[in-house]
């Protein structure tokens, strides 16, 4: 097969020692075909990046970010997607469900709810080592913590390591962490909203004791706790230190957890096994006809365009754009508008009009009241577009679908829903 790895490079060379022909594309500048900036067309990358040679399959690896690729929900070529942090974009991710075939989900709990409202197969994949790391009986620390300690964006993480270093000697440090764990006895794992992060893999495959929070998302599923790892409650400073106390004071005990863990990992937790699932899903992948395919992909935009408002203007509108175009042909192939999606609609609708200074978003409104007549919301930003314009009577005359609402409760309900909207974003919850 030939295959295109959107975003991400991991699993790469595990398909091309399969025998698969792979090309990697993203934002990132290692990667095969490298974008100095988003929103370019999967055309262009195939025409200027792979020689006119398309893709058999296209995977699309999490990055914590909304897909920057257009024509992805246009496009006959089957397409997987790996949802990393469902946990941070769940909404974003659910979404995604309609556009793609097959969708692997690297946080257990979060499988269920995602399969209640997706038209394709969601599997649960658990991340692993992402690279590999050779043990070392020479230890020269007893318990360290690799990873981001940023008060701003964790201050439970930062809380957390700060009292622990009053209770037990730690390095806690930011950088290579295949330069630290297997010199230490003990790798301390915190998570950010229960996940089974990397750090749990890379930590056991260093061959050092891993001291984790009993956390969810398989956790147990995978790994025994006191054979294959250790565990302490969430934020629970004393005990963790007490673990790390007897551990440090138990090292041949440490150790032989340590290993187990590491023996598990490479039994079942490498790139080389997940690189094979994978693998056994692209070879049968056929391309799914969703019921509300661009009205999915039309909500990644609106996402990316928001995200991409105070950084630059042009390139937000551009997004804007591109949610209007997938709106419209959802429109016109008549797809199912789900009620949690009206508001994305409604957002890219009524910013790409105000941004722009015209009515394409007002018209396509106009068109879904008809089709879509259940939904008050889109009612409600039409009329405040109206009267925004000064076409009163026209207000009027949609207002009194609204009914028992007066016309005039209705106009101050309308510009109180639709700006609200407007200045939270496309992050609010879906008002309909």
């Amino acid at each position: 097969m030939r295959i295109l790895v959107l975003n991400q490079d991991w699993f790469v060379e595990e398909f091309r020692q399969a025998g698969h022909e792979v090309v990697t594309c993203g934002l990132n500048k290692h990667l095969d075909i490298p974008l100095e900036v988003p929103l370019i067309h999967l055309d262009s990358i195939i025409k200027e990046g792979m020689e006119g040679k398309a893709p058999d399959r296209i995977l699309v690896l999490d990055n914590s970010a909304p897909i920057v690729v257009e024509g992805l929900a246009e496009t006959n070529i089957p397409i997987a997607f790996y949802s990393v942090d469902t946990h941070h974009h769940g909404h974003l991710h659910g979404n995604l469900c309609q556009v793609f075939d097959h969708v692997f989900v690297a946080q257990k709990d979060y499988v269920r709810e995602l399969t209640k409202s997706s038209p394709v197969p969601i599997e649960w994949l658990p991340l692993f080592a992402s690279c590999a790391i050779e043990p070392c009986t020479n230890k020269e620390f007893g318990a360290v913590f690799v990873g981001t300690l940023n008060s701003d964006l964790n201050p439970e993480r930062v809380e957390f390591f700060e009292a622990l270093k009053n209770e037990v000697p730690l390095l806690c440090k930011t950088g290579k962490f295949w330069e630290i764990f297997p010199f230490g006895e003990i790798v301390i794992n915190q998570t950010v909203k229960g996940d089974l992060n990397f750090r749990v893999f890379e930590a056991m495959m260093s061959g050092a004791m891993l001291l984790t929070e009993r956390s969810r998302n398989g956790l147990f599923e995978l790994f025994e706790d006191g054979k294959h790892l250790v565990t302490y409650e969430k934020n629970n400073v004393q005990e963790a230190a007490e673990k790390i106390r007897y551990f440090l004071e138990h090292t041949d005990e440490a150790r032989a957890i340590g290993k187990a863990g590491r023996d598990e990992v490479l039994r079942a937790h490498t790139p080389q096994a997940r690189a094979q699932s994978i693998l056994s899903v692209l070879e049968n992948l056929t391309r799914t006809k969703s019921p509300s395919r661009f009205f999915g992909w039309m909500n990644n935009f609106t996402v990316l365009s928001a995200k991409l408002k105070k950084l630059d203007t042009d390139l937000s509108r551009h997004a804007l754009l591109t949610a209007l175009k997938s709106a419209s042909i959802a429109y016109d192939l008549n797809e199912e508008l789900p009620a949690h999606l009206t508001y994305s609609l409604v957002y890219a609708c009524c910013r790409y009009d105000m941004e722009m200074q015209i009515e394409s978003g007002f018209r396509l409104l106009s068109r879904c009241i008809e089709q879509y007549p259940q939904y008050a919301l889109i009612k409600l930003a039409a009329i405040r577009f109206l009267l925004n314009h000064g076409r009163i009577d026209e207000a009027r005359v949609l207002a009194k679908h609204l009914e028992p609402l007066s016309c005039e409760d209705t106009f101050r309900h309308s510009e109180l829903v639709i700006s609200e909207l407007l200045v939270e974003g496309s992050t609010v919850p879906p008002i309909v």
